[in-house]
């Protein structure tokens, strides 16, 4: 993520303990199915417990964001009543409340990441309910909106057909291009890679890229980074955890924050320096601009 903000803190919210889809090359293991969720009262709490500064919430991670409540409940619209900027990663095939924001929450969105899982969409045939969600989102965020597709290995017969359905339901309404990232767990084969840069020279026109994640490329060279883990950076998981830093086990401090759902947090009062830059979250870090360097 590339997004600067001007925000105090920032919250890595794996808020939804559920995800409607069960894909193949799932990063999450085993696939969030009917786990707790964070409500609305719980994430007050969080808001709560930073005095008032004001927050930058990635809800990603663990299950869907919009899986994770009910339309009734307006999660979305009540957080964005507090001083806050949002960014979201979702499947796209629930809206809840999105639709129904006005301007000025929909203002407090900085960001979403919406993905297409293809395969799902057929096995659950939900091409025509996704294709409208897509269009909402689009319509109603625009270029903040990022459109991606996961290029597995595993559903490599379906690429074409996936993108041939992009193109008509989505792109030709938007005129939003998609990028492609590729499975993180997976290796292409070299007659994988043929058929990808053939895929990306027929539709050429509404492809951004092809991506693979890399967390600890930005880092190469330092040996060591100031982190706001635990001080104005953590992870909150949907079962109410804490913490700072969630690679750093002997680390009591930042593995351990506390839990937001027994109403307890710890805050640290600074950052700390780290020579083992190379996580999801350094990348999220650097990228938010809170990254510190010596020099």
């Amino acid at each position: 993520m590339q997004l600067k903000t001007d925000c105090d803190v920032v919250f890595f919210v794996s808020s939804s303990g559920h995800c409607t889809f069960d894909c193949r090359y799932c990063i999450i293991h085993p696939i969030a199915k009917g786990l707790p969720s964070l409500d609305y009262e719980d994430l007050r709490f969080l808001l709560k417990s930073v005095n008032g500064r004001k927050a930058f919430l990635i809800f990603s991670g663990l299950g869907d964001f919009f899986a994770g409540y009910g339309k009734s409940d307006r999660l979305l619209t009540r957080l964005l009543d507090h001083p806050v900027e949002v960014a979201l990663d979702t499947n796209g095939a629930l809206l809840r409340d999105f639709l129904e924001l006005p301007s000025e929450k929909l203002d407090k969105i900085r960001f979403m990441n919406l993905t297409m899982h293809y395969h799902q969409l057929k096995k659950r045939d939900l091409f025509r309910a996704w294709a409208d969600n897509a269009r909402g989102f689009h319509e109603k965020k625009g270029d903040a909106v990022m459109q991606d597709y996961i290029v597995s290995p595993l559903l490599r017969d379906e690429w074409k057909e996936a993108l041939a359905y992009y193109e008509k339901e989505v792109f030709a309404w938007t005129g939003r291009k998609i990028l492609l990232v590729r499975d993180i767990n997976r290796p292409l084969s070299p007659e994988d890679e043929t058929r990808l840069t053939g895929l990306t020279q027929d539709f050429s026109h509404m492809i951004a890229g092809t991506h693979r994640e890399d967390f600890a490329q930005i880092f190469s060279g330092r040996s060591e980074v100031i982190c706001p883990a635990g001080h104005a950076y953590f992870r909150v998981w949907n079962d109410g955890r804490v913490q700072g830093c969630p690679h750093l086990p002997d680390v009591p401090a930042l593995y351990d924050g506390g839990n937001i759902k027994e109403r307890r947090i710890a805050l640290q009062p600074g950052p700390f320096r780290c020579s083992t830059p190379q996580y999801c979250d350094c990348h999220v870090i650097e990228g938010l601009g809170k990254m510190g360097y010596d020099g």
